[in-house]
């Protein structure tokens, strides 16, 4: 029987672990239920629920430190498909590598070098958080542009002083990674299913963050850093604007016509509910041991 398991917030060993697996399982669940949508399984809320032979989804992070559970499972499981979440820095990889081991197939958000080709292992967008939702799809967005979130990076300070003269916009900024002065979800989607342009920094370790997603899923244009060219070799042929510094972004925010954004955004759009749509469809091949 093919079981579903999410395990991030469990067998962890310190304060940070927990943290970081209660935070995923609170953001990351509407996501991963998305993605799974066309696949059958049962859902179960611990081991003991689990019987020899089974095949097991599990959702987990901070997996470098339950080498020993990952051993064990392997011993009961006749498969084992990860979906492997937040590890932005890939830590300890000697570690994580023997646990990919035990599985038949890993889906992983944050991709590295490493990954991109590895035919075990496939990177996946981080997805957006839960609770956010396109509300309303408006013809006559309000806001050219929104921010929200830390400055914490030299690029964040360059786009805020380059873009803040550009009006109306909307401009959110916290002091920390998920204070409470943070928007929450429905906030959020408001904001953003008014907004054509969201600019989407790069994360603190990693390009990706939940704002690009959560950009698409309301309907926005993300103006993204090309970084190392991450999200082509991540995403081929998608419809992402890209630039090199944020002073390029202005001149589109000031200067595209609305039809101009319309027809990006319907490009955006249409992008997204492929991408997602495959994802789905391939998932569901690889667990059925069809082919990828």
């Amino acid at each position: 029987m093919l079981k579903f398991l999410w395990n991030s917030n469990n067998y962890n060993i310190g304060e940070k672990d927990q943290f970081w697996g209660n935070y995923h399982k609170i953001n990351s669940s509407t996501w991963i239920k998305n993605i799974l949508k066309e696949t059958e399984y049962k859902q179960i809320e611990n081991l003991d629920d689990i019987e020899l032979n089974d095949k097991l989804i599990i959702v987990d992070s901070y997996i470098h430190n339950k080498k020993n559970f990952y051993s064990k499972l392997s011993s009961v499981c006749e498969n084992i498909f990860l979906f492997h979440l937040g590890d932005e820095m890939f830590h300890v990889p000697n570690i994580t590598n023997e646990i990919y081991q035990n599985c038949k197939f890993i889906w992983r958000t944050f991709c590295n070098n490493l990954f991109f080709d590895n035919s075990k292992i496939k990177c996946i967008a981080v997805g957006y958080k839960s609770g956010i939702e396109n509300k309303k799809v408006y013809e006559n967005r309000k806001i050219k542009w929104s921010f929200t979130g830390t400055s914490h990076k030299s690029s964040r300070h360059d786009l805020l002083f380059n873009l803040k003269e550009i009006k109306p916009n909307f401009i959110h900024q916290t002091k920390k990674f998920g204070d409470n002065s943070s928007l929450d979800a429905e906030k959020l989607s408001e904001v953003f299913c008014n907004t054509n342009f969201i600019p989407c920094p790069n994360g603190f370790f990693h390009p990706e963050t939940y704002r690009l997603y959560e950009a698409l899923e309301c309907g926005c244009i993300p103006i993204v850093e090309d970084s190392y060219k991450y999200y082509d070799r991540l995403f081929p042929n998608n419809p992402f604007i890209k630039i090199k510094k944020w002073n390029d972004a202005k001149e589109v925010i000031l200067n595209w016509s609305e039809d101009k954004i319309n027809k990006k955004r319907d490009e955006c759009k249409n992008w997204w509910s492929d991408y997602q749509n495959k994802l789905q469809n391939d998932i569901k091949k690889k667990i059925e041991h069809e082919k990828f």
